[in-house]
């Protein structure tokens, strides 16, 4: 959606690799300039039962669509650091640590640093690795619960990277913020291909997780040799009465037929007689049905399946960030509980 994401530093980013503009639009998405920064992809998409792996809200994905690149996206994330300063003297300084004047180091590797304390662009890195190398002097009189010796002057504050992320170095940006404090960020990139587990959804607020994916020649087709990139399920319908999820289906499928964007504005002359009439008179079935056939015995399917275009949108919540377990790990000192939440590696509740 972003067109400067390149030079951002952002928290967070996800770019979409192929965006495509919706095949069914409307008046005001002209203003918002929704053509020029789509959000998503027109998908092919067919309602049917197909294996039960679409049952509760979750979908089947072609693989094959995914290897050619749909859905892809890229995933950025910047971490940031500074010296801190107290008056004149520098406390904090970005350098490579080392283990014979430095305390309290951390797991991972900083083989990956250079001298200056940072890690340079183009390297890759995988969960704990440290990305940035920060010390911080130890005032003398402090006891290190035993582990001090004379040698050891400086304790590590360094900044790992976070531990169920992996990628690549993008960027590296070092300045100085407003007090003149040398300041960096780093951005970490990385590409996420679609997965079971990762979430989607069309206009409608019809969301859906990825439930299996399956290769193109395990995918239904048509006589006309389509296969869908999405199955969802038919009960995902009836009670939601989501009407403008099929309406756009069968716009979208006129759109492709003639070859130009289908108005979708709420409130005109449009109906979905007209369209139906259009799509009977171009020799399908007016209401958008296809017969199909099962992918893996070649049998005609028995019942018509509802196929056509429908625009997706890839959400931000993947399996990836939240996938958690623990076996053993760090407990409460008062309780002696496990501690909780994926990020501090605590226990499951159940």
């Amino acid at each position: 959606l972003l067109t400067n994401f390149l030079v951002r530093m952002d928290t967070m980013a996800n770019i979409l690799y192929y965006p495509q503009k919706p095949l069914a639009t409307t008046r005001s998405m002209e203003y918002l300039k929704f053509r020029e920064l789509p959000a998503g992809q027109n998908a092919i998409v067919a309602i049917l039962c197909y294996s039960g792996y679409n049952q509760e809200d979750s979908v089947i994905m072609n693989q094959s669509s995914i290897d050619r690149g749909l859905f892809r996206s890229m995933y950025y994330r910047s971490y940031m650091d500074l010296e801190k300063k107290s008056g004149v003297q520098q406390l904090e300084e970005f350098e490579k640590p080392t283990r014979e004047n430095t305390l309290r180091m951390k797991h991972g590797t900083y083989d990956k640093l250079e001298d200056d304390g940072l890690i340079a662009p183009g390297t890759g890195v995988n969960g704990e690795d440290i990305i940035i190398g920060k010390t911080a002097p130890i005032p003398p009189d402090s006891e290190e619960l035993g582990q001090r010796t004379r040698t050891h002057t400086r304790r590590d504050v360094s900044t790992p990277l976070k531990s169920t992320e992996s990628g690549i170095i993008d960027q590296v940006l070092i300045t100085t913020n407003a007090e003149g404090q040398k300041f960096v960020k780093i951005r970490v990139r990385s590409t996420r291909i679609p997965q079971t587990g990762d979430k989607f959804a069309s206009r409608h607020g019809q969301k859906g997780t990825i439930g299996i994916t399956y290769r193109q020649e395990d995918m239904p087709f048509t006589a006309e040799g389509i296969t869908p990139d999405i199955v969802i399920n038919p009960h995902a319908i009836p009670s939601r009465m989501t009407i403008g999820h099929l309406v756009e289906c069968l716009l979208s499928k006129v759109a492709t037929l003639i070859g130009n964007e289908g108005d979708a504005t709420p409130f005109t002359e449009l109906t979905v007689e007209s369209v139906s009439q259009f799509l009977r008179q171009e020799g399908y079935q007016s209401r958008g049905l296809e017969i199909m056939y099962h992918g893996h015995t070649g049998r005609k399917l028995q019942a018509q399946v509802y196929l056509g275009p429908t625009y997706y949108q890839r959400l931000k919540h993947m399996v990836d960030d939240k996938i958690h377990s623990r076996a053993r790990g760090p407990v409460q000192i008062l309780t002696r509980q496990p501690v909780e939440g994926r990020n501090r590696d605590g226990g499951l509740r159940f």
